[in-house]
Parts: C-alpha cells; structure tokens; sequence
C-alpha cells in the first residue's frame, strides 16, 4: 500500500536518483556526488518502504482489534519543562566550551540529565491512561537518583554560601552571624512544629525563600570578595614559608610549644646555656654534628632550654634561580621551626636533596641571635 507519506518519500527518492545520474554526466563521471546522492536515494527508498508497511500509522475502520492500540488511539505526553531545560543546559555547555572547561563539563552533565529526565517523562506519560499511574511509574524509576543527587546539591549549596558568608565578615563576627543564624532557624523550626496543621506548600515556600535568600548573599559576597585579612595573606603566602631570621613572623603566632610522639627521629637538638648540642639514636652523649640522609624525609626536634623565644635553622646550601633576561636570584635553602619560649619543642621536616660535599658552604644547624650556637650536619 502506497502512503501518502510513503508517496513523498519515493518522489524525493527520484528526485534524488535523477539527480545522480545528471550529476555523473555533467561531471565526466564524476563519483564523490553521484555516490552522495545514490546513498541519499536508498536512504529516502528504505524510509517510504517502511511508512508503506506502517501505512502512515493509519488503522482502517474494519481492524477493531487495532483500534486500542493504534497511535492515534495512545493518551498524548503532557507539557514538559524538560525540552526547555535541555536547551539551557546546551547553552550552558557551548559558553563552557569557549571560556572554561569546568563550565564545560558541568554543562554537558545537565545536558545528559536533562536529556534522561525527558526521555523517562515521555515514556511514563504513555504507560497508562491514568495520570496517577504513570506519575508512580515515573517516580519509581527517577527518585533513587532524584532525591540524593538534590540532596546532595542543596547541601553543597548551603554549605558554599556559609563559605562565602563567613569568609566576608570579620574574624569576631562570624561566630555571631553563625549563633544568630542557628538561633532563627531553630525559632522557625519551632514554630512550624507547634502549628501541627502547618501545609507542606507552606513549609516548602519557607525552606525555598529562605534557600533562595542564603545562596543570593554567597553570590553577592563571593562577587565582593573575601575579607581583607584573607586578601593580605593570599598575596603575601603567610603559610608557604617561614621566617628564619630573629624577627617574629605571622607564622610564630600561636605556635605549638609540644611535639607528639614521632617515630624515624632523625635526631633531637637542644639549646641550653647558648650553646647547642644533638642526640641521635645509637650515639651516646651530646653531639655536635650530626649525620642525614640524602634524598630521605627527616625529622628534628628542638628543644628550648634557655630564657627568650628562639627558633633552630637547618641551612643545606643555596640555589640560583633563573629570572630571565640575564638576570639571576640566588636562594638560601632552609628549614626552620617557629619560634617557642623556654621548654617548648618544635619539630621540623627536612628532605636535603644533594649531599653536603656538594656545596660551597657547609651545611648547618644554627639558632639566630646566639651566637656560637652551631651544629654541623654532613650528607653522604
């Protein structure tokens, strides 16, 4: 039975089959369009065979049985938000693919759900004719993946704009923000609790307005930037290093003043009576040199045991870094603890890379502002 979709199809089909053959005759011969276009012909010939034995999806009135069955016959899907959304998730995906290859990423995994989501809507919508029913079916398939992946993406939400929030406001603010903030969502949570008939559509406004209004402050303060404080510190690297000379550095402040029970202890320093000694395992009495290996993770303990606040300086050596243009900067490799008053330790980790005999000065344990106070360390 020849369709009218079908008939379509078979005209385009000829279309393309004269085309063809003028295009091979125009050409001398000529196969890259006349293969095209035969491909383009058998194509279009398979597509009118099959709305020929569909018939166009067409029942005749005689077929009863059909009737139920056919398409026609079938509940059409309902209004979807999804087709929307998968073109703003394609949106999202091609600004990623010119600017940032996070955003990138993150758009083509909306693409894929919003994708998915679709697909199950629509087929959900057409398991039964009881709207009720597909919904249960629907809900069946997506809300083990529904509900922890919202779950989880709420909870990132709040968490990010708490983030944001405290790094904005001032170091002896946030604890106040944070007790206000716990303090209202207790009263809210007590209110809804008291008022036993509260409506879920209710509580769900409150939890979205409130949602809505936490993460539009992260955006607004994460735009504005975190505090100054946080600023100095990113710029200056208060953390990468440590001073190693006798002034206080931002590191010493609130220095830890005990060393917890370490094993592999290279060796443990003590500053007593401005002089310096060491003691390594398997070396009796007080050492003034010491021995580490090259290239291994070492640990060394100082201890304080004169008045004042002193640090210990492990120096191995210098560098000279290259900083283009013919110019050269030459860097002391060091590791020092931070300064601790008396009685107070300190443990340092050292990985010396080259061995001693390689540098112009030897390598040394020194304690800044006493003098004299010096330990020599040797690297095979």
């Amino acid at each position: 039975m020849i369709t009218t979709g079908s008939k379509l199809l078979y005209g385009l089909a000829a279309m393309a089959t004269a085309a063809a053959i003028v295009w091979f005759v125009a050409y001398d011969g000529g196969s890259l369009g006349s293969v095209a276009l035969g491909f383009l012909a058998a194509t279009l010939i398979f597509l009118g065979s099959i709305a020929s034995y569909v018939r166009d999806g067409h029942v005749l009135s005689t077929e009863t049985a059909a009737h139920s069955t056919a398409p026609s016959a079938q509940r059409p899907a309902g209004r979807s938000w999804w087709p929307l959304g998968t073109a703003l998730a394609t949106g999202f995906m091609i600004v990623g693919l010119v600017s940032y290859p996070g955003i990138f990423k993150v758009g083509i995994t909306l693409v894929f759900a919003m994708l998915g989501q679709w697909m199950i809507q629509n087929w959900s919508d057409r398991a039964s004719g009881d709207a009720n029913y597909n919904e249960k079916v629907r809900s069946w398939v997506v809300h083990p993946l529904e509900i922890p992946i919202g779950a989880s993406l709420l909870l990132a939400i709040v968490v990010l704009s708490f983030s944001r929030i405290f790094l904005s406001v001032s170091k002896s603010a946030g604890p106040i923000v944070f007790g206000l903030v716990g303090a209202l969502v207790l009263l809210i949570a007590g209110v809804i609790s008291v008022r036993r008939g509260t409506s879920r559509n209710v509580v769900a406004v409150i939890c979205g307005v409130v949602l809505a209004g936490l993460s539009g402050i992260g955006v607004v303060l994460a735009l504005d930037g975190e505090r100054q404080q946080l600023v100095d510190a990113a710029i200056e690297d208060h953390f990468a290093h440590r001073a190693c000379g006798t002034e206080s550095d931002y590191s010493d402040k609130l220095a830890s003043k005990s060393v917890g029970a370490k094993s592999s202890v290279a060796a443990t320093v003590t500053l007593k009576n401005g002089q310096l000694t060491a003691a390594m395992d398997g070396f009796p009495g007080a050492l003034t040199s010491i021995t580490l290996q090259r290239a291994y993770s070492a640990v060394i303990i100082f201890e304080n045991e004169d008045d004042g606040d002193y640090r210990m300086v492990l120096s191995y050596g210098k560098v000279v870094e290259d900083l283009g243009g013919g110019v050269e900067r030459e860097i002391a490799l060091e590791a020092c603890s931070s300064k601790v008053p008396k009685g107070a330790k300190q443990s340092v980790l050292v990985n010396i890379p080259k061995p001693s005999f390689a540098s112009e000065e030897p390598y040394s344990i020194t304690v800044p502002g006493v003098e004299g106070a010096s330990i020599e360390v040797l690297v095979p």
